[in-house]
């Protein structure tokens, strides 16, 4: 089964923001994707801010890195990162794209021993920067639980089309 969500194949419209979650484990035919959704963002007060100063060449900062969460509290503008974080789960994306006017990142929490495992993962943040206490967020959503094992490859994907 074909898990690639590509930007072509999935167009937004105009200023929308939004997240695929991908639970992909590998079954008797090969990968299938066993969880899958779709959940609109919130860009952060930090994000409109350092969009701004990416667009004015004012930023050191790229916008490419991921943490995921457990907590299920609803996205707020003022919120900086994840608020109740995974450990090991700060990373910089593996996949950048730009198709027009539409970015996308994308990270693969791959599947192994010694891999990360958490129950419950409900929120996720793109970072404009991997520190300690995150407070770089641009964007953070929120959605329903998924629950990675060792077993379990844990893909997501952003997706953003600029006006």
């Amino acid at each position: 089964m074909e898990t690639t969500n590509r930007v072509a194949e999935k167009p937004l419209d105009l200023g929308v923001h939004r997240y695929t979650i991908e639970l992909i484990r590998d079954g008797k035919n090969g990968p299938e994707t066993i969880q899958r959704q779709v959940v609109n963002n919130l860009v952060t007060s930090v994000g409109k801010r350092e969009i701004l100063r990416l667009a004015a060449g004012l930023l050191t900062e790229n916008m490419d890195h991921m943490r995921i969460g457990t907590s299920p509290a609803a996205a707020a503008s003022n919120q900086a990162d994840v608020l109740s974080p995974v450990a090991g789960t700060q990373v910089t994306v593996t996949t950048k794209t730009m198709d027009g006017r539409t970015l996308e990142l994308m990270y693969s929490y791959e599947s192994s021993a010694g891999s990360i495992s958490a129950a419950a993962i409900q929120e996720v943040a793109i970072l404009g920067q991997i520190t300690s206490d995150g407070a770089s967020a641009y964007s953070r959503a929120v959605f329903s639980s998924v629950n990675k094992t060792t077993a379990d490859k844990l893909k997501i994907t952003y997706q953003v089309r600029i006006t």
